[in-house]
């Protein structure tokens, strides 16, 4: 009796194994939990519904679980369904007997659905304010993965949820500027933690492929971070640049278009879920090229850089950037092209948008360009091998500061130190400045300037013909600004005025106050006997200036002015008052020859004085001595009023008076007179007549008026015979003949 009892005990004990280990490996196939497994669901949401054929229950006795396996159940909600792959249920044994909500977890695998339909069915299962962002921000696309839940004992989901899977072909637009297309992303969701992996996509036109992106959960706030993976072809930059609130070029760009590929890493902060702070990017990369056709107004800079074709490019050029709300900071090492030909170039430019200042350091060569430096009368043609390097910093409207830009050429070299500049490129400081090139094969300049105390420059030769011609061209561009101060001093061994006209032993003091020049005092030696003076002071009443001017050689002066060619000998005499409202100014020059002068060589033929202009074009016509009192009015822009201009000489005599508007009119009116005529009508005047020239009176036309009129290049001339010479032009012509009958004696 005793050995069946252990016989059936064994066989009951072998039983129960053996079926908890079906259970626990095979699991039992049954519908008969389907009813209570719906139920359990309703009681987690009324309006749930779960459909399933069968389950499959395996036991769990580690953990006293039922797992309860479904597939291919379908889950309904109001409107809204889904089919699931899978669904797996872990069920407490303990809490199950004791009627308590018995669900501790929840395991579903969802087979490709649509994402709008799976956003609406998420949401109606548990609402979230991030639900309902994501709902805004996709448009299109279907998700797969898993889902696993843990459940508290009152049947509420738990915050420690892990969701896996994959977005496919999807459409979406982040903050209503950011869209993307048709991407496929893997993603991973945890309590606060979601992270998200880039197949394939693209934002903007921008591709995303192999980036990864991680979102971290702070209260109200997400922190979103990137290893950004892009490639792009961009036809339009900044479009955008927009979407980080950046103007390119203040907006004065034709056309912008970028091929790059680049590895970034980003940050930024949404909060409450909308607005961006703190955002970051740095990264490196290619740009394997980039136009950029702008129209800001480069006709200053093309006076320098002739060749400039108002367009930038760059090719096969590595780059480093880091951008964030406060600062943009990049850096370009390649080749650019800025005149038809590429050549290498690096450059670093950090723009601080809190302090609204530009730095910037840049190095190209520029053997391609064709640099015209008018000031220093130096030209740089093309394949000449040069580089430039400019460093600085620049404020929004307030300048640019220069600490270094400097200039190399062969045996050229201009480097310039420390020079801060206004926003009208007025110089408002300098500290150094080195200058030495070469015009025509050999020097003409190579000079230093330093500024401490004092302004004091020092060299073995300055060309000063690019000065003489701005001043003769009426050129009154200020160059330095009212904040430059300081005492100037300038000692040049050898100033080159003129082919053949050096200035020796120059020196020159002055008081620069407000960018202006006070008063200053120049002196130099043509010869041991030739000598230039120049100087310039205020007079009583501080508000106007003299500026005096005498030179033992005219030509330098002179020889600038483009409607007279072949201008010889002379001394020259300048006087100038000035203030604010005009100046008055009065020019003598003695003793001089001049021939090619087109508007006196055509005067004098329409004077039929063929003889005298035929003597002009050849050798030239002398005279003893031109006076001319000219000024001009602040309230009269560019116009210069000829009050008188006298000359005479051994062939001819000329008065006249008129206006020039520079560059645009010229009209004068006047009378001409042979000499032999002047001597005549001078010898007709009693006593004085017989004094100045004898008593020997011949017969003949006096001379001729004229009017000349007209733009410069078109000037219209008239003449008219004269038989009486205007007491005006008999006066001026016996006040010459005095001084010069005078100054000979002396």
């Amino acid at each position: 009796m005793i050995k069946w009892i252990i016989r059936i005990i064994l066989v009951l004990i072998t039983f129960a194994i053996l079926s908890l280990f079906f259970l626990s490996f095979y699991g039992l196939k049954t519908d008969y939990f389907n009813s209570t497994i719906q139920a359990k669901v309703k009681a987690f949401n009324p309006n749930l519904n779960l459909e399933f054929q069968k389950t499959n229950i395996l036991l769990d006795l580690k953990k006293l679980e039922l797992k309860v396996k479904i597939k291919n159940p379908k889950i309904n909600l109001a409107n809204t369904s889904a089919d699931l792959n899978k669904l797996n249920l872990n069920i407490s044994i303990k809490h199950f007997l004791k009627g308590k909500f018995a669900l501790q977890r929840g395991e579903v695998e969802l087979i490709k659905t649509d994402i709008k339909q799976f956003i609406k069915l998420a949401n109606q299962i548990k609402p979230s304010p991030y639900l309902f962002i994501v709902k805004e921000i996709f448009k299109e696309g279907q998700i797969e993965g898993k889902i696993k839940i843990n459940f508290d004992t009152k049947g509420r989901i738990k915050d420690d949820y892990e969701i896996v899977g994959l977005i496919s072909n999807f459409d979406a637009k982040i903050l209503k500027k950011f869209n993307i297309n048709q991407s496929d992303f893997k993603f991973e969701l945890l309590k606060n933690n979601y992270s998200f992996y880039v197949i394939k996509g693209n934002i903007n036109e921008i591709d995303l492929a192999n980036s990864e992106f991680k979102i971290i959960r702070e209260n109200k706030n997400l922190n979103v971070k990137g290893n950004l993976v892009s490639k792009a072809n961009l036809k339009n930059i900044q479009n955008t640049l927009e979407l980080f609130k950046i103007n390119l070029l203040e907006g004065k760009v034709d056309k912008s278009e970028i091929s790059f590929d680049l590895k970034s890493v980003l940050s930024f902060q949404l909060e409450k879920y909308i607005k961006v702070k703190n955002f970051r990017v740095n990264g490196n990369g290619n740009i394997h090229f980039l136009n950029i056709k702008h129209k800001i107004d480069t006709s200053e800079l093309k006076k320098i850089f002739i060749n400039y074709n108002d367009s930038f490019q760059i090719t096969d050029t590595k780059i480093k950037f880091l951008l964030d709300n406060n600062v943009q900071e990049v850096e370009l090492e390649g080749l650019v092209n800025l005149v038809n030909e590429y050549e290498n170039f690096k450059s670093k430019l950090i723009v601080d948008k809190k302090k609204n200042n530009t730095i910037f350091d840049t190095e190209i060569d520029i053997k391609s360009s064709i640099i015209q430096l008018q000031s220093l009368n130096y030209r740089k043609e093309i394949n000449d091998p040069a580089n430039l390097r400019f460093k600085g910093n620049r404020k929004k409207n307030e300048g640019y500061n220069f600490e270094i830009v400097e200039f190399k050429e062969s045996n050229n070299l201009i480097l310039v130190k420390d020079i801060e500049f206004n926003k009208k490129f007025q110089v408002n400081n300098l500290k150094e400045l080195i200058v030495r090139t070469m015009h025509s094969n050999s020097v003409n300049n190579d000079f230093k300037l330093k500024k401490n105390k004092k302004i004091k420059v020092q060299g073995e030769i300055y060309d000063v013909r690019p000065l003489l011609a701005s001043l003769n061209n009426g050129d009154k561009k200020n160059t330095l600004s009212k904040k430059f101060n300081g005492e100037f001093q300038a000692n040049i061994k050898e100033v080159i005025a003129d082919k053949q006209i050096n200035l020796l032993k120059f020196s020159m003091i002055s008081n620069i106050k407000k960018g202006k020049h006070e008063k200053f005092t120049a002196k130099g030696e043509f010869s041991d006997s030739e000598f230039l003076d120049i100087s310039m002071s205020p007079t009583g009443d501080g508000k106007t200036k003299v500026i005096q001017l005498f030179s033992d050689r005219a030509e330098p002066f002179i020889s600038n002015y483009k409607f007279i060619k072949g201008f010889k000998g002379g001394k020259l005499e300048y006087e100038s008052t000035y203030n604010d409202e005009g100046s008055n100014s009065n020019l003598k020059i003695s003793n001089f020859k001049v021939s090619k002068v087109p508007a006196l060589t055509q005067l004098l033929t329409l004077a039929s004085l063929q003889g005298i202009a035929d003597t002009l074009a050849g050798e030239g016509i002398r005279f003893s001595e031109l006076d001319m009192d000219f000024n001009s009015k602040k309230s009269e822009k560019n116009v210069v009023n000829i009050e008188e201009f006298y000359a005479i000489g051994p062939a001819i005599s000329l008065l006249m008076e008129g206006y020039v508007v520079k560059k645009e009119l010229v009209s004068l009116k006047g009378t001409l007179v042979p000499a032999r005529t002047v001597n005549k009508a001078i010898g007709w005047i009693p006593l004085v007549g017989k004094i100045l020239i004898g008593s020997k009176i011949g017969e003949g036309v006096f001379g001729v008026s004229f009017k000349m009129k007209g733009p410069p290049k078109d000037i219209k001339t008239t003449v008219n015979p004269i038989k009486t010479l205007t007491p005006r032009f008999v006066t001026r012509t016996l006040e010459k003949i005095k001084d010069i009958k005078e100054k000979n004696k002396n």
